[in-house]
């Protein structure tokens, strides 16, 4: 070996590493178009030298592929599952609607009780009833209704319901049955003052202000939204914002239909606001889920 190739041979890391000047590129360049031994060299060195590929990196895009498409079933899974339970509570709230009964001779009877109790004994076909207190002067006013559902027709057998109402003996006691179909309330027990006559029980109409104050609502949201359309930041909170009318309304009409009057609020109420709230997160899963197809969708037709 020559003092030249051993010259090179010392310069070579420095020449592979590119960390030489130009005239000793140049120089070592040379020398290696006519050594075969200092090419070698160099080569076992150059690839020596090649970087080891970074697996972390190439498995990055893997990576992101597989959560994105965890995260899709997780958001599938749940939007079917709120979905099924929407259904099943809109069902149970149409089958277990109360059914309120007319007033009849063999729907109840009114028994004075030696210790002064009051106690109302329902036909076995009733299944709920309610009792609510009330005064007129110095009469204590107590007005029942009873009902069933398409529920406890079939799902249940509680034998006869029961109401007792205490008595002092020296208050006056009036009992009225509320027959919540438009006809007039029926004294089924203590004397008639005429104060009581003609009275009928109305429906609650506080379910159609609800629903109107939902529907504007809604419009005045579309109209926001259609004048800030060019502003992406408020319009995603517009579209969030505009489910909660749409929900309710959707709730509303799954459960009562077009009917808006109602004789048992509390329990309506709840039922609209449940499905609502049901309404509301599997329209927003299903919303995520739409956008997310169809960006596959655009991505795939752009490749």
């Amino acid at each position: 070996m020559s003092n030249e190739c051993n010259l090179i041979k010392d310069i070579l890391p420095l020449y592979v590493e590119d960390m030489v000047s130009t005239d000793t590129r140049e120089f070592v360049s040379e020398h290696l178009e006519h050594c075969a031994k200092c090419h070698v060299e160099f080569e076992r060195m150059r690839n020596s030298t090649k970087p080891i590929p970074d697996t972390d990196a190439e498995m990055v895009p893997l990576k992101k592929i597989k959560k994105g498409l965890f995260i899709k079933r997780l958001q599938t899974i749940f939007f079917t599952a709120i979905l099924a339970c929407t259904i099943v509570t809109v069902v149970f709230g149409i089958l277990t609607s109360p059914k309120f009964f007319p007033y009849s001779d063999n729907l109840l009877n009114v028994m004075d009780r030696h210790n002064g109790n009051i106690i109302i004994t329902f036909d076995k076909k009733v299944t709920g009833y309610s009792c609510i207190k009330e005064f007129n002067g110095e009469t204590e006013v107590y007005r029942v209704n009873a009902w069933t559902t398409a529920w406890d027709l079939y799902s249940s057998n509680r034998g006869n319901q029961n109401v007792v109402i205490p008595s002092e003996g020296e208050t006056k006691i009036q009992i009225f049955f509320t027959q919540n179909n438009g006809s007039e309330d029926v004294l089924i027990y203590g004397l008639n003052d005429k104060t009581q006559e003609n009275i009928v029980t109305l429906p609650r109409q506080i379910l159609m202000p609800y629903f109107i104050l939902a529907f504007f609502a809604l419009v005045i949201l579309a109209v926001l939204r259609f004048l800030l359309r060019n502003k992406q930041a408020i319009i995603v909170w517009i579209d969030r914002t505009i489910l909660f009318p749409i929900s309710y309304m959707a709730a509303q009409l799954c459960t009562k239909g077009i009917n808006f009057t109602t004789y048992s609020l509390q329990r309506d109420f709840c039922i609209i606001i449940l499905v609502a709230i049901l309404f509301y997160f599997a329209m927003l899963t299903g919303k995520v889920l739409y956008k997310a197809k169809k960006s596959d969708r655009c991505q795939r037709f752009t490749e």
